[in-house]
């Protein structure tokens, strides 16, 4: 299998999540393509009803309330007529007072002006001003529904970076998938130029340089990824190997011991750090290193192996021999080195 299919099979086991869910390989929904609610339709349905009701309604007529009976027949009947804005004659009517009171004062009619006279008629007639005000043209009332009608605007959210990054990551994935690794490649590089955080893009884009022999590159990708991601020991288990390729095994060991705080330390990372520092002849680190990566995963021969090598070399001769016995248990050494360790336990 390629480096870059298994980084791939990897990233999908792994579900990495050291970051923000939109750097997952499994996308994340869009929140661009939010409909608008049901209430928001319902409300434009509404408001179309309204506007088709009123259309379809007759003008509005204007009802001139009919007066009250009153002790002046004469000026209510010019009250309500059309044609008598000025009463030709004087209107003399006599008010009934009752024994005790006050008789009213009586205007002449001819001698109030027409303003004054519409107002007397409106009061001896008990019209409403009120009233007369409410029956305005209809023609005045579209202004108010067109007020009281909800407006509708759409408004659509442009996405961001971090979307933008994501779209381009899973068309490189799919173009990586067909073996079209030419055309990802800038997919991949625009994706962490959008966002140098993605994780799973820089993880791809580094294992593609590496598979293509470009390891100079390769390492500058993951350089980059322990800067924006410290705590993600992947790159640091990845940048260390690269720099052993090319015979930095100080370098590569310095490299791991930065890292070994870092999220995601398994027995591999440990195992790889105590083989540098088993090679740099620092056996008591590489000691503790194997020790730790067979505590998680007892079952690696060559693991037990490198631990007794350590142990020899530290002259703890019993130590060692329980190592080499462990490492034939295990039942997974290549034979090559399988003949090694009984060379070493017939000793």
């Amino acid at each position: 299998m390629s480096i870059i299919n298994q980084t791939l099979r990897e990233l999908d086991a792994r579900r990495i999540d050291s970051l923000p869910p939109q750097v997952l390989l499994h996308p994340v929904p869009n929140a661009l393509r939010r409909k608008p609610g049901r209430w928001v339709v319902v409300i434009a349905a509404l408001s179309i009803a309204g506007w088709g009701a009123w259309a379809l309604l007759p003008p509005a007529k204007t009802v001139r309330q009919a007066p009250a009976y009153s002790a002046q027949p004469a000026v209510t009947q010019q009250a309500v007529s059309p044609a008598a804005r000025v009463p030709p004659e004087p209107v003399a009517a006599a008010a009934q007072v009752s024994a005790g009171a006050q008789p009213e004062t009586i205007v002449p009619v001819d001698s109030l002006k027409p303003a004054e006279l519409q107002a007397n008629v409106q009061e001896n007639t008990g019209v409403n001003k009120m009233e007369t005000r409410s029956a305005a043209p209809a023609a005045t009332q579209p202004a108010a529904v067109v007020a009281s009608s909800p407006v509708i605007q759409k408004k659509i959210n442009q996405p961001t970076a971090e979307e933008e990054a994501e779209e381009r990551y899973r068309k490189a994935v799919e173009w990586v998938r067909k073996g079209r690794e030419k055309q990802a490649r800038p997919l991949l590089e625009e994706t962490l130029r959008l966002h140098p955080g993605h994780i799973a893009a820089r993880q791809t884009l580094a294992a593609m340089l590496s598979e293509a022999g470009q390891n100079l590159e390769a390492e500058a990708v993951l350089r980059e990824g322990r800067a924006v991601a410290p705590d993600n020991a992947w790159f640091a288990l990845s940048l260390a190997r690269l720099q052993a390729a090319r015979g930095d095994a100080e370098t590569a060991a310095a490299t791991l011991l930065g890292g070994i705080a870092s999220r995601g330390v398994d027995a591999e990372y440990h195992a790889t750090l105590g083989g540098l520092l088993m090679g740099l002849k620092r056996h008591p680190e590489a000691a503790r290193q194997y020790q730790l990566a067979l505590r998680l995963h007892p079952g690696q021969g060559a693991w037990w192996l490198g631990l007794g090598l350590s142990m020899t070399a530290q002259g703890q001769t019993g130590e060692a021999r329980a190592a080499y016995r462990r490492a034939l248990e295990a039942g997974n050494l290549p034979e090559k080195l399988a003949g090694f360790v009984r060379a070493k336990l017939a000793e």
